[in-house]
């Protein structure tokens, strides 16, 4: 018959089972916390066209005669598409947080193909 200290598990692993369900529980509580941060907390950074105290304006020269194609938001980025009258297209690069202007690409024609 086995003596009561060889049946009952060793110690290491009794304390290994009780520090991994802390870590769990934890884990879990923190997760939920940031959880219910994220949903109460308003972003206003991310509401530009707001127009109130926390909107922007920016206004951003285009070439003369130049007019807007199309926008597209790429990640956290807004491109606007600019077609220019016998200039090269331009794709302005737009942070939409803040309204500035990241950079421009241009695309100039292509003389021979």
């Amino acid at each position: 018959m086995a003596s009561p200290a060889q049946a009952s598990a060793p110690l290491w692993l009794k304390v290994l089972v009780i520090g991994m369900g802390l870590l769990i529980v934890v884990g879990f509580v923190v997760a939920v916390a940031e959880i219910a941060r994220r949903i109460s907390t308003p972003n206003a950074a991310y509401s530009p066209a707001s127009g109130g105290a926390g909107g922007f304006a920016e206004r951003i020269a285009l070439p003369s005669g130049a007019r807007v194609v199309s926008m597209t938001a790429v990640g956290d980025r807004l491109v606007v598409h600019v077609e220019s009258q016998g200039g090269p297209s331009s794709a302005y690069v737009v942070d939409p947080r803040n309204g500035a202007l990241l950079g421009k690409i241009e695309f100039p024609p292509s003389a021979s193909r």
